[in-house]
């Protein structure tokens, strides 16, 4: 089997810096061509760097620009602190804890390379504190502030401190410390962005990934405070890569993620020592709908993850390995899959599955998530007879064992044997009454209202199959229902609008008007969405068969769709 995705195309990425954005307006720019974007044809096992060239990748990545000083002269220190800073912010936490080691070893008087370790330790936005690092966590934490000679040093490190002050009880009270700590030093110290930085990742840990009102206008908790601190450290240090990733955290969940945009053209590339900051971008970019953007920066993602795993080894934290690589490339699937590249969507998903690990899915709901994109992406874009060709993945995991009987029914209803598909509905509805799904629900993932999604598209699709568009529209209309209620998640937990199949069937039942307003709803929440874009095309083509729809409105929308459409073959309504 050849891999789209592959060693050629990963070392080439910086190529891709170049390529016309597909920002804003649909209509503002060329089409970029798939031969752009990839260059295909060799076997993955090509795709993996030796050793050596890993090795050397590491030393000649840029660490960034942080300006953060960390008060030694030891040149072997401040390379080992710049680093670990780099990677600190590239949510790399194992290995940047171990670079800070490293600059301790190299200047054992340096305060600021032990408040590093002792910060890198601590709980982030992606994962918890674990028990095993407590101790040492505080140890480096006394030791920081024991060394500290400056003001900065000495409260950053007395913040660390309180953040592993058993005496203060749980974990949520020591967060509380360490916030507030930060507060006072962010305030005392209001021309140094580091510290502003640090500040409003303290806050956001106080409520991780919960920023915005159900409106998506309205900040929760300490949101507006949040972001007024990422924006002054911005303001301090435009370039900050830092300030740059939590301001995108911090806005994509927002219902303007365009706010961010700036911020994540600023990041790109900023720090090719760190794969998940060269990825970040990519979190507005699918949000605004570049997804040639979005494709390029993960390809130069993974090939820096790769650079970094093939150094590292068994060093590599299992978090990083099985959920922040794995996380690129499903962010490299998801940007094909939105411009219509069905080979390199499916070359993506055949890579996702061999480089998640059963044990990281058992313990991260996220990390879960990821495992159903390959059925995600073969449901939409695979031939039927290849999704029934998917081996079974085995009942550890019911979630994802309800993807694939999903993707099975709807290429049962592609074939027109609705009696098979109509098991595997019945199957998910099974998963559902039996299944334990309150592990990944306490993680904030609805596996419930997921798998309810699929069991209701498995019996729209039998009955567009059987031309039963009412029957089809209220399946849909409660899949939509549920679809709205479904939390953040980039990607999102669900993998496309569904609007666009009730836009299709809309259009099959002959009523293009309601088609055009439901491939609009698609856009809203997916802009720049070639198939939405395809559905806008027919539908207007249709409506102006019979009404007076302007000849350069239906022009437009075919380019809006070209510009977006990277694949070699259109569309067609029953996979939208």
């Amino acid at each position: 089997m050849t891999y789209a995705f592959t060693r050629a195309a990963i070392l080439a990425a910086t190529t891709f810096l170049t390529l016309p954005s597909l920002a804003h307006d649909a209509l503002a720019h060329e089409p970029v061509r798939r031969t752009e974007l990839f260059r295909p044809g060799l076997d993955m096992a090509e795709a993996t760097m030796p050793d050596a060239d890993a090795a050397a990748a590491m030393e000649l990545a840029g660490y960034g620009d942080f300006g953060f000083d960390p008060g030694t002269d030891v040149a072997e220190a401040r390379t080992a602190f710049a680093r670990g800073i780099a990677l600190l912010w590239g949510f790399n936490h194992t290995a940047a804890a171990a670079a800070f080691r490293a600059a301790q070893e190299a200047d054992p008087t340096c305060s600021a390379c032990f408040w590093g370790e002792a910060y890198a330790l601590g709980p982030n936005l992606n994962d918890g504190m674990h028990p095993e690092h407590q101790d040492r966590a505080a140890e480096a934490a006394a030791q920081a502030l024991a060394l500290a000679r400056t003001p900065r040093d000495r409260m950053l490190a007395a913040a660390v401190v309180a953040r592993y002050d058993s005496a203060l009880g749980d974990r949520a009270a020591q967060d509380s410390a360490f916030a507030n700590l930060m507060q006072t030093a962010a305030t005392r110290l209001s021309d140094n962005p580091n510290v502003q930085v640090i500040f409003a990742d303290a806050l956001m840990n106080l409520q991780p990934w919960d920023y915005w009102q159900a409106d998506g206008t309205t900040p929760k908790g300490r949101t507006a405070e949040i972001l007024a601190t990422l924006e002054r450290a911005i303001d301090l240090s435009p370039q900050h890569p830092g300030a740059l990733h939590l301001y995108i955290h911090a806005v994509e969940a927002s219902a303007d993620p365009k706010a961010a945009e700036a911020a994540a053209d600023a990041l790109r590339g900023a720090v090719p020592v760190a794969g998940h900051l060269l990825h970040m971008p990519a979190h507005i970019y699918n949000r605004v709908g570049r997804y040639a953007d979005s494709i390029a920066v993960n390809i130069e993602a993974i090939a820096a993850d790769r650079a970094y795993l093939n150094a590292a080894g068994d060093a590599a934290s299992p978090l990083y390995r099985y959920g922040y690589y794995p996380h690129n490339i499903h962010f490299l699937l998801v940007g094909a899959q939105m411009a219509g590249l069905r080979d390199e969507a499916m070359d993506a998903a055949g890579w996702l599955s061999e480089v998640t690990s059963d044990e990281v899915s058992g313990e991260l709901a996220w990390v879960q998530a990821i495992d159903t994109a390959p059925f995600a992406a073969h449901t939409q874009m695979a031939e039927p007879e290849d999704i029934l060709a998917l081996p079974d993945p085995g009942d550890a995991f019911p979630f994802v064992k309800g993807h694939w009987h999903w993707a099975r029914g709807t290429a049962f209803a592609l074939l027109g044997d609705l009696d098979a598909a109509l098991a595997e509905q019945q199957a998910i509805e099974r998963i559902m009454e039996t299944a334990d799904l309150s592990g990944l629900e306490e993680q904030y993932l609805p596996a419930r209202d997921i798998l309810e999604i699929a069991k209701h598209l498995v019996e729209a699709r039998i009955s567009q199959a059987k031309g039963s568009w009412h029957e089809a529209e209220h399946h849909l209309d409660e899949a939509i229902r549920l679809e709205g209620a479904i939390p953040y998640m980039e990607p999102p937990y669900w993998s496309y609008p569904i609007n666009q199949t009730l836009g299709a069937v809309r259009l099959q039942a002959g009523n293009p008007l309601g088609a055009l307003e439901a491939f609009e709803a698609a856009l809203e929440t997916h802009p720049n969405n070639g198939w939405a874009l395809w559905g806008v095309w027919q539908a207007l083509d249709a409506l102006a068969k019979d009404q007076p729809v302007d000849a350069a409105t239906v022009k437009a929308a075919r380019q809006a769709f070209e510009n977006a459409w990277l694949g070699r073959a259109d569309p067609s309504l029953d996979r939208l």
